[in-house]
C-alpha cells in the first residue's frame, strides 16, 4: 500500500494540479502577510502595533469592511483596479507584489523539494521539507517589507521564530542539533561584534541588532554555514544595489543640470532584505555553495 501511495504521489506531486494548489496556498499566505506588514509595526497611534486578527480587512481610508468576494488574493486587486469599492481610494501595488511573491516562493520551494533536491525522499518527508521552507520564506518576506518601510526588524517576529525554526529543523531527516545552536550563536554574535565595533570606531550606528536576530533565525534552520554565506552575499547584494541606486541618482541629477553629491556614508539602507535574499539563494544553491566554499570550513 505504501509503495502504491508513493507511486501515486510521484505522479501527482509534479502535476499542474499540485503546482496550482501550491501557488494558491502561497497567494493566500501572501494576503495574510500583507496584513502583518501593515499592522505589526509600531505607530504613534499603536505603539505596540495592531492585532493581525481583529478587526477584519477594511479600507484604511473610509473604514468600510472588505467584502469576502473582494478579498481574493491577486484577482481582487485586478478586478477592483487597485481601489476601494466604496470610496475609490487607490491601494498600493505592494499588496499585489507581496501576494505574487509569496505564490512564487511557495512554488519555487515546492519544485525544489519534489523535483530537484529530494526526489528520493518519501512523500511525508517531501511535504515536511516543503512546509518548513514555505514558512521560512514567508517569514523572510514579511521581515523584508517591514524593514523596507520602517528600517526595523521586529522582536515579536524574531524572538519566537528562533526557537520555532530550530525545532522545525530538528524534525528534518539527518538534522544536527549542534548545527542549529551554533548557527544561532554565530548569527547574533557576528552582528553584535560588527555593530559594537562600528559604534566604538565611528560613534554611529551601523548594523542593527535586528539583523543579528534575523541571522540567528537563518542559522537556527540552516546552520552556521548559511549565516556566513548570507552575511557575505547579503553584503555583496547590498553594495551592488546601493551603489547602482546612487549612480542612477547622480546620472539623473546630471541630466537635470544639477550637482547632487549624496553623502554615501550617511545614507541609511535596511540590511534585512539583503540578508533575507541571500538566505533564499543559499537554500536553492546550498550544495554548490558548500562545494565552492569548502576550503573556508
Amino acid at each position: 500500500m505504501f509503495e502504491l501511495d508513493a507511486e501515486l504521489w510521484a505522479v501527482f506531486s509534479t502535476s499542474k494540479t499540485a503546482f496550482t494548489f501550491v501557488a494558491v496556498l502561497g497567494a493566500l499566505w501572501g494576503s495574510f502577510g500583507n496584513v502583518c506588514i501593515y499592522r505589526m509595526p509600531p505607530s504613534e497611534e499603536f505603539p505596540k502595533g495592531r492585532s493581525v486578527v481583529a478587526p477584519g480587512s477594511h479600507c484604511f481610508a473610509c473604514g468600510a469592511d472588505v467584502r469576502w468576494y473582494d478579498n481574493v488574493p491577486l484577482l481582487s486587486f485586478l478586478w477592483l483596479r487597485g481601489a476601494c469599492r466604496d470610496c475609490k481610494t487607490s491601494f498600493s501595488p505592494r499588496y499585489l507584489l507581496v501576494e505574487g511573491a509569496a505564490a512564487l516562493l511557495f512554488v519555487a520551494a515546492y519544485y525544489y523539494v519534489v523535483a530537484i533536491a529530494f526526489t528520493a525522499s518519501t512523500p511525508g518527508e517531501q511535504l515536511l521539507r516543503f512546509g518548513v521552507l514555505a514558512a521560512f520564506f514567508w517569514l523572510l518576506l514579511i521581515i523584508t517589507f517591514i524593514d523596507f518601510d520602517h528600517q526595523l526588524i521586529l522582536d515579536k517576529l524574531t524572538y519566537p521564530s528562533i526557537p520555532i525554526f530550530y525545532g522545525l529543523g530538528l524534525l528534518l531527516p539527518n538534522a544536527s542539533p549542534m548545527a542549529g545552536l551554533i548557527g544561532i550563536a554565530a548569527g547574533y554574535g557576528v552582528v553584535r561584534l560588527i555593530s559594537d565595533g562600528y559604534w566604538l570606531l565611528t560613534q554611529r550606528e551601523g548594523m542593527g541588532y535586528g539583523d543579528g536576530k534575523l541571522l540567528a533565525i537563518i542559522g537556527a534552520l540552516l546552520g552556521w554555514q548559511a549565516v556566513l554565506v548570507s552575511l557575505f552575499l547579503g553584503s555583496l547584494l547590498g553594495a551592488v544595489i546601493t551603489i547602482s541606486l546612487h549612480g542612477f541618482r547622480l546620472a539623473f541629477a546630471g541630466s537635470k543640470g544639477e550637482r547632487a553629491a549624496p553623502d554615501l556614508g550617511r545614507v541609511a539602507v535596511p540590511f534585512g532584505p539583503f540578508l533575507a535574499s541571500a538566505a533564499i539563494i543559499y537554500v536553492f544553491a546550498e550544495s554548490e555553495l558548500r562545494i565552492a566554499l569548502a576550503p573556508l570550513w
